[in-house]
């Protein structure tokens, strides 16, 4: 009888618990349905950038792309950020230009329907070989009040003028022992974390030297996206060798000047970079001294300047060009010999 009477008030007990539990889950209910029904409606919230938009800075050799600016904003996205070097350290400038993306500033029509169907971006960002179009945040992140910045003009005086840019814009003014061209200045910007490990090659402007980098196998580009591609794996050859099937020699360009060395253009160089096609016969002709190139030309954009300056090392790097020191004096004369 008193084992029954145990039992019973065993089993009493546990079901006061099961109703003690049972009414503390429906208050709790009840409480969050009263939110949930106070609370206003709010829209679906974007998925946030990669990178906080207010913390996105330019670096040398990137790309705004702005040009539907107004599709972007009835999109609601924001505008599109092409980093070159992160592009550059994976695949060589031929995998783009010219076939998929044209270098002159402008001149491409890059829109989605495009991507979508394999064009353009989409030859990669298909989701196997890059990340995949679809995740708008990956590459539309610059904010578009950024995009075009109203510049206002500042009021100098000239005899504060220490020099001026190729561009004839001041480059520097002040205190002369403070550098300020434009080169040094987007050498000291800030840089993305894989650009400033310590230990990579640097130029005096404190631009990643690209040409030592890929020498010392630090990083090597493809040259195709297709594997089985030769160029896909090729390793660096930069310098002209005779009996190479495929190498061309080096051009010897005259400077105009007497005290300015003359150039020696690395061919074999640019085309393990490049396509011939991205500069013959548009940019230059491929009869030897028939392109007339000033350097006040390659500042506007032409002829060298269509890389160098935008991508590739900046113009006012002199002696990575001038690099060969004139000859004799006599070379003026009729009977000069040179040997």
């Amino acid at each position: 009888m008193v084992k029954q009477r145990g039992v019973a008030l065993q089993l009493k007990l546990l079901f006061c618990i099961l109703i003690l539990i049972s009414n503390s889950i429906y208050a709790a209910n009840k409480t969050e349905a009263s939110a949930k029904k106070a609370a206003p409606k709010t829209a679906i919230a974007k998925p946030k950038p990669i990178i906080p938009t207010d913390k996105v800075e330019l670096v040398y050799g990137d790309i705004v792309m702005d040009k539907t600016a107004k599709g972007m904003k009835a999109g609601d996205v924001e505008g599109v950020l092409f980093p070159h070097w992160f592009h550059r350290i994976r695949f060589r400038c031929k995998v783009c230009h010219e076939d998929v993306f044209k270098t002159e500033k402008g001149s491409n029509n890059v829109d989605m329907d495009a991507i979508s169907a394999g064009e353009s971006c989409g030859m990669c960002h298909d989701g196997a070989i890059a990340t995949d179009s679809l995740e708008c945040e990956s590459c539309h992140f610059y904010p578009l009040a950024k995009a075009k910045p109203v510049k206002k003009k500042e009021a100098v005086d000239p005899k504060s003028i220490l020099f001026a840019g190729r561009s004839g814009k001041i480059a520097g003014k002040g205190d002369r022992r403070k550098p300020a061209g434009t080169a040094y200045k987007w050498g000291t910007s800030w840089q993305p974390r894989a650009l400033s490990i310590p230990g990579l090659p640097k130029d005096k402007f404190g631009l990643i030297d690209w040409i030592k980098l890929t020498r010392d196998g630090i990083v090597i580009p493809k040259g195709s996206i297709d594997p089985n591609d030769p160029l896909y794996e090729s390793g660096i050859h930069y310098d002209f060798d005779e009996d190479g099937d495929s190498d061309i020699e080096d051009i010897l360009i005259e400077s105009k000047s007497d005290t300015l060395a003359d150039v020696v253009f690395p061919h074999t160089l640019h085309a393990w970079w490049l396509n011939c096609k991205s500069c013959h016969p548009k940019r230059f002709v491929r009869t030897a001294g028939d392109t007339k190139m000033t350097m006040k030309e390659m500042g506007k954009g032409k002829y060298c300047g269509e890389c160098h300056g935008k991508v590739a090392f900046p113009l006012e790097d002199c002696q990575r060009c001038h690099n060969k020191a004139k000859e004799a004096a006599c070379r003026k004369t009729e009977n000069c010999i040179s040997d």
